[in-house]
């Protein structure tokens, strides 16, 4: 494994309100001996800042005022595509983002949220506000050498007029938005309604139950089956889909695309998948630590999604990183516990589908009387345009997403977490101040919002919780429908904490997550969580050997960065269909060619394609049997969501899985054995194995017709490894000119963080690509450390963080201390 701890020249640059000071002629103070009032920020080797205060202001000033130095254009255009002001910057391409991130949230519940705080908790955001306008002032002073490239390039500059209001909008944006404000029921009822129309009644629900079933018993989960269940799922119900009107065919389009890029998905119909992680407790390890490991799949941009940073004083002691800077550190450690996150899971939204008056369409039917919608309007500037407006309607239930006119209907979201996005970012921010489980785990009961926390100690302790106010639904409602919004099909209530999904040392040792289910009976709209399952990468490694060593468990993070997701379900299957064929049959030829392979999609030596044929037979097969399978008995346009291989391409996403098609396939595999009922047959009578070999031979076939008969020279040209200049919502962060490249697409996180927890304390590494910093000065000049962690991310390295006090001092390269602005 390779560590890095890289020292630079240490060198400070004198600005207005600040004074540097170079560590060879003074020791600057550390957290201890700070001065009441005084900011210090030390930066390590690779730019990474550490701040120092006495005080709540202070501290956060320090930390806004370090993300600005770092990253002003990427935190300047976050900020407009949250609150919906690309626009005014960027020209009328823009309008569509704009308009959707309006009618993504209601400013005025977020300002009331913001009055109610307390003195300790507001100075955190207007801490964090008022030390990046600090710096913003200082570069508008010195724009020759301190104004980003990208504001001359884009033909405007930077205010200094942030707000706590805005810093708490990124989050709010970034996080709650793109990872809770799901719902998959809409396009589900779109699905029920194509299969009846193409099958009829009884046939097409028999598909849909198959097709998004409620809950798979074989499914893998973070708690561990053999663990005390959760209230298990309730079976399919017709109760709301025979009142609920059909959806136009056209309806889904528009806001699947405006979907698509809040979420930066390719599927808005689904769950968003992106992350991973791997614990492995004292029992699992061979020299009795803890080792944490998290890989975080936000997709990878330049500048890079997350923000390095350390956090000194007031009440925190806290090293890591964390996604747009947010004013809370996601992945680290206190150096008595560490944390992490991986996307949410649960389901704490619905959509209603309310009836609208025929002669009024913003007026609904509810508890037995029209009711008008209310209407707020936004006004949205444009450069070099007229300004345009957007109007955002809601009901009791929420904020219409979608007006479904030929039906006489429009859908409304209801969100459990609705008036709870800053409590629930104050308890992520307040855990970090926890030093044990009960403490930590108070603090995830505050969070209102889907995520999925993670938890060790120095003691040895383990956990997982998955935070989110979960409704109290009807007994008569489906869930993966909408809700009929005439009244009849209210939320009872909330469902305690001590429902939420939980385990603290489990058994095995270990816990392990990629986007899996959460816990028996934890089921969503949108999950349609699969005995096929990507973790499976992770829990078959694990469980392969009773104790690994910390290198083993990082070995982990290359060897499912490359894993076909695909393989393993599969070739039990093929090589069973095939054993009695003779060596020279080709699809028993290509049974062998999959039983010699690795399962991995890698190029060790960097030639520029995949190092095995058996990749290119697996990427050419799969289209061809899930056709065979599946076309004959889908709709055209359903089975073209399950065509796909579900391998990478072009278009990079966040993270690769198992493709849809795999997951329908495999269960008409089992039969029987299935934990889905398979009630309708996909191979419509005929044998598994024949088709099995006759699409194999298919694939065969016409791959000796591309490639010739040595299936040595079937090599796919590998995908490269992007890193985006526009952020996930589709506003440009960095200049078209900045997109960076790796050779080839790894399958892991945005940034991946280890940490070892023992009697000696937590050792942490990290590595978040491309760089600390994303500054290119005006004449084109770019910070040392804007890509310097690419080649160790591309090695599977880490570099050292500091965490102590003396650690910190160690590794300083540069000294800042910052003027009091506050009372």
């Amino acid at each position: 494994m390779q560590h890095r701890s890289r020292l630079i020249p240490r060198t400070c640059a004198a600005l207005a309100l600040v004074t540097c000071v170079a560590l060879a002629s003074a020791q600057a103070p550390d957290h201890a001996t700070v001065p009441a009032g005084k900011i210090t920020i030390k930066r390590d080797g690779y730019g990474i800042p550490h701040v120092y205060a006495n005080d709540v202001r202070g501290l956060f000033h320090g930390f806004g005022y370090a993300v600005a130095e770092d990253r002003l254009f990427q935190m300047e255009m976050a900020r407009r595509a949250v609150l919906g002001t690309v626009s005014e910057v960027m020209g009328p391409a823009y309008v569509a983002l704009d308009k959707g991130s309006r009618s993504g949230f209601t400013p005025a519940a977020i300002r009331a949220q913001m009055a109610a705080l307390s003195a300790d908790d507001k100075a955190i955001f207007d801490g964090y506000a008022a030390g990046f306008n600090a710096r913003i002032n200082e570069v508008l002073k010195a724009q020759a050498t301190l104004l980003p490239k990208q504001f001359n390039d884009a033909g405007f500059k930077p205010k200094a007029d942030w707000t706590g209001y805005d810093v708490a909008m990124i989050w709010i944006g970034t996080m709650a938005n793109r990872y809770s404000n799901v719902s998959s029921e809409v396009a589900n009822l779109r699905l029920l309604d194509q299969l009846r129309k193409a099958r009829g009644d009884v046939a097409g629900r028999r598909l849909f139950d198959q097709i998004r079933w409620v809950e798979d018993p074989l499914a893998p989960t973070t708690v561990p089956r053999t663990a005390a269940p959760l209230k298990t799922a309730s079976s399919p119900i017709d109760g709301n889909a025979v009142r609920l009107a059909p959806v136009s065919p056209g309806l889904l389009t528009a806001r699947n695309d405006i979907d698509a890029a809040r979420r930066g998905v390719a599927e808005p119909w689904t769950r968003p998948v992106a992350s991973n992680l791997w614990i492995a407790g004292p029992n699992k390890t061979t020299d009795g630590s803890t080792v944490f490991i998290n890989g975080p799949q936000f997709n990878w941009f330049n500048p890079s999604y997350v923000f390095g940073i350390g956090l000194h004083g007031a009440g925190f002691d806290v090293t890591g990183n964390t996604p747009f800077a947010y004013p809370v550190v996601l992945f680290g450690t206190n150096g008595k516990i560490a944390w992490g996150a991986t996307a949410g899971p649960l389901d704490v939204n619905d959509m209603y589908q309310e009836k609208l008056n025929p002669a009024n369409p913003h007026e609904y039917l509810f508890n037995g009387t029209m009711r008008p919608m209310t209407r707020r309007t936004e006004v949205i500037r444009v450069k070099g345009q007229a300004d345009q407006s957007v109007d955002v309607y809601a009901t009791v239930h929420g904020i219409v997403t979608n007006f479904d006119l030929p039906n006489g209907t429009a859908y409304a979201m209801k969100r459990s977490w609705d008036g709870y996005e800053l409590a629930s970012l104050l308890g992520w921010i307040h855990s970090m101040q926890a030093t044990n489980w009960d403490q930590w785990l108070a603090q995830a009961s505050r969070v209102a919002i889907t995520i999925n926390w993670y938890y060790a100690d120095t003691d040895g302790n383990i956990g997982y919780v998955s935070p989110g106010r979960l409704p109290i639904r009807p007994a008569a409602q489906d869930i993966r429908l909408p809700a009929v919004g005439d009244g009849s099909m209210e939320w009872l209530g909330i469902r305690p904490f001590s429902d939420n999904p939980k385990t603290f040392n489990p058994a095995q040792g270990y816990i392990a997550n990629w986007n899996n289910q959460s816990a028996p009976g934890a089921v969503s709209d949108g999950g349609n969580y699969s005995v096929v399952d990507r973790v499976r990468e992770f829990t078959a490694r694990l469980e392969a050997k009773p104790r690994l060593t910390p290198d083993e468990l990082w070995a982990l993070n290359r060897t499912t960065a490359y894993a076909d997701t695909n393989a393993r379900y599969m070739l039990p299957f093929v090589l069973e269909a095939t054993r009695d064929l003779p060596a020279t049959d080709p699809a028993r030829r290509a049974a062998q060619l999959l039983a010699n392979w690795n399962m991995l999609n890698d190029d060790p030596t960097e030639r520029g394609v995949y190092d095995s044929p058996a990749t290119t037979l697996m990427m050419h097969w799969l289209p061809i049997l899930y056709k065979t399978v599946l076309a004959d008995d889908l709709p055209p346009e359903v089975f073209a969501a399950y065509a796909d291989n579900g391998y990478a391409g072009d278009t990079q996403i966040a993270s690769i899985r198992p493709g849809n098609g795999m997951k329908l396939v495999y269960n008409a595999l089992l039969g029987s054995g299935a934990g889905v009922a398979q009630t309708y047959d996909f191979f419509n009578g005929e044998d598994k194995n024949a088709v099995l070999r006759a699409t194999l031979t298919q694939a065969m076939v016409e791959l000796e017709t591309r490639y010739g008969r040595d299936t040595a020279t079937w090599r796919t040209p590998v995908v490269k490894h992007k890193f985006l200049t526009n952020n996930f919502i589709g506003a440009p962060q960095a200049g078209a000119d900045e997109l960076l490249t790796l050779p080839s697409f790894m399958n892991r996180g945005s940034q991946n963080d280890k940490m070892v927890l023992g009697a000696h304390g937590v050792a942490l590494c990290t590595a978040a690509p491309p760089g600390q910093s994303g500054f290119i000065a005006p004449d084109g000049r770019q910070s040392a450390h804007y890509a310097d962690q690419m080649t160790l991310f591309k090695d599977f390295g880490c570099k050292t963080e500091a965490v102590t006090p003396a650690e910190v001092d160690r590794h300083t390269e540069s000294t800042k201390q910052l003027t009091n602005d506050y009372p």
